[in-house]
């Protein structure tokens, strides 16, 4: 009986090492469904290089502590943006084309983009594939865009459903130093 507890608790012990090394641990729930810490963290890294190599190109002062929190809860901000509209689109099946609209946009995007430059311009500012690019920023904004353009159709503020849509999630947060309160992240 002391042989199988030990090894249950070694078996539990490396896996919440490996969860934690990979980021496989939400750092939020939004509608029940996890927003990943990886996911969070990836893009958070992104944006803070793409910041860092603006400053560099200005000739402009590194990246500040209240900086990049404020670019962390940004990030958040928008994931949990993106998964309330994502779960209102799979609710409502009149928008069930809404996701090859998106897809349609970014591939009318890369077909313009120089073949030649957008993997090393994703690359140096981003420290992402082009695929990642896509998946992480092009993606998303097309979806917006195509979900504004639905609901503005209707003669509805595209802002005015954002709000209400961000005010009526239910969000919990894991390891930020914020809390969800009236549709948007708070100090604690």
């Amino acid at each position: 009986m002391r042989k199988k507890f030990i090894i249950t608790a070694i078996i539990l012990l490396l896996i919440g090492v490996s969860a934690g090394i990979f980021g496989l641990f939400p750092v939020a729930r939004v509608n029940g469904e996890f927003v990943l810490y990886r996911i969070y963290n990836e893009r958070a890294n992104a944006l803070e290089r793409f910041e860092t190599k603006n400053r560099l190109v200005a000739g402009s002062e590194s990246l500040t502590p209240a900086e990049q929190e404020e670019i962390r809860k940004f990030i958040l901000q928008n994931l949990i943006a993106e998964h309330v509209f994502w779960q209102y689109v799979e609710e409502h099946t009149a928008l069930s084309g809404l996701k090859e609209s998106a897809d349609a946009v970014v591939a009318g995007t890369l077909k313009e983009a120089d073949p030649n430059v957008l993997p090393q311009a994703t690359k140096e500012i981003y420290g992402w594939s082009v695929d990642e690019f896509v998946e992480n920023v092009l993606f998303w904004q097309a979806f917006q865009n195509e979900l504004q353009k639905v609901i503005e159709s209707d003669g509805t503020s595209f802002d005015e459903f954002a709000r209400m849509q961000l005010n009526n999630a239910q969000v919990q947060l894991y390891t930020v130093p914020w809390k969800w309160e009236n549709g948007g992240l708070s100090e604690k």
